[in-house]
């Protein structure tokens, strides 16, 4: 089971089986579109932004009928029978479960489809995201260009109330993003599955994920069902870590991954160091586990442990 309601937004990423292509022509990127564009008939699901790579696909959508599962399978299905019968193939086409990503709209839609448009910037496939015609992008940005089943006003109103306007200041906030880090997306995503703020977080876990009964399928469900806070984190890190300063770091990271804490309240504890530090921290952590895997399996350890 997925968490559900009425009016709630996604970011849904598929990838293809054993990682790969799941689009090899375009004649297969404009049947997937055709299928998108029922999706919004049958389903009324709302397709705010979307990009086709070459093994993968993302879709910013919202659900105003709560009814994401059942729409994702028919998409899913419909594309792979398609897919199939075209080849001569038979097999699964899609690795698994598509991932869904449960999203705050307010404040982090604009900066999640930045996200996704400039994907093909970050594969190297073209330097202007423009220039890329399996996205969304070029419907945010072009005068009298559009499809009546993409919704591109909302997320263009967070820029100007004047579309035309909105459009060239949407096309300098997405280019200025190239080469660039995602702070308000990947600090702000917890457990891999929610992605805003504190209060979002916290919502989110009490009123769907306490009480489900079903979270054994989706282990990070679970997780999220755990009360971990950060006196209970700076605990066990400093059992395992003498360093200090390296403890104080890990504590910190550990803090803003798990507790679902506000930055502000995260900094509080920790003391001597304000919001901008512990989202700094956070970030050099993160690439710091990527290059060197003796300090990712001490976070792994106390992750698990923790959890």
């Amino acid at each position: 089971m997925r968490i559900e309601y009425p009016g709630a937004y996604y970011h849904i990423i598929q990838r293809g089986n054993e990682g790969k292509a799941i689009f090899t022509s375009d004649r297969d990127r404009k049947r997937f579109l055709t299928y998108l564009e029922d999706l919004t008939v049958r389903y009324r699901i709302i397709i705010h932004t979307y990009c086709l790579m070459g093994n993968h696909y993302h879709l910013l959508t919202e659900t105003p009928e709560a009814n994401l599962s059942r729409a994702m399978h028919t998409l899913n299905t419909s594309y792979t029978s398609y897919y199939n019968k075209r080849r001569g193939r038979i097999g699964h086409l899609f690795q698994g479960r598509y991932k869904s990503i449960l999203v705050q709209g307010d404040g982090y839609l604009h900066h999640l489809s930045r996200y996704i448009h400039l994907n093909p910037v970050r594969a190297n496939l073209v330097k202007d995201p423009r220039d890329y015609v399996w996205s969304s992008y070029r419907f945010f940005i072009s005068k009298g260009m559009n499809v009546p089943w993409l919704k591109t006003n909302f997320i263009l109103s967070n820029f100007d109330e004047d579309i035309q306007k909105a459009k060239g200041l949407y096309r300098k906030f997405v280019l200025e993003g190239v080469g660039k880090e995602f702070a308000e997306v990947t600090n702000n995503l917890q457990a891999g599955l929610i992605l805003g703020n504190g209060d979002f977080f916290q919502w989110v876990r009490d009123t769907f994920i306490q009480k489900r009964r079903d979270d054994e399928e989706i282990p990070a469900l679970r997780q999220l069902k755990v009360k971990i806070t950060p006196e209970k984190i700076k605990e066990r890190v400093e059992e395992e870590i003498k360093n200090q300063r390296v403890a104080r770091k890990l504590g910190i990271y550990l803090s803003h991954k798990y507790t679902g804490r506000r930055l502000k309240e995260i900094a509080g504890f920790f003391g001597k160091i304000g919001d901008t530090g512990v989202s700094q921290i956070y970030n050099r952590v993160e690439k710091a586990r990527e290059r060197d895997k003796s300090l990712d399996q001490v976070i792994r350890r106390l992750e698990k442990e923790i959890m």
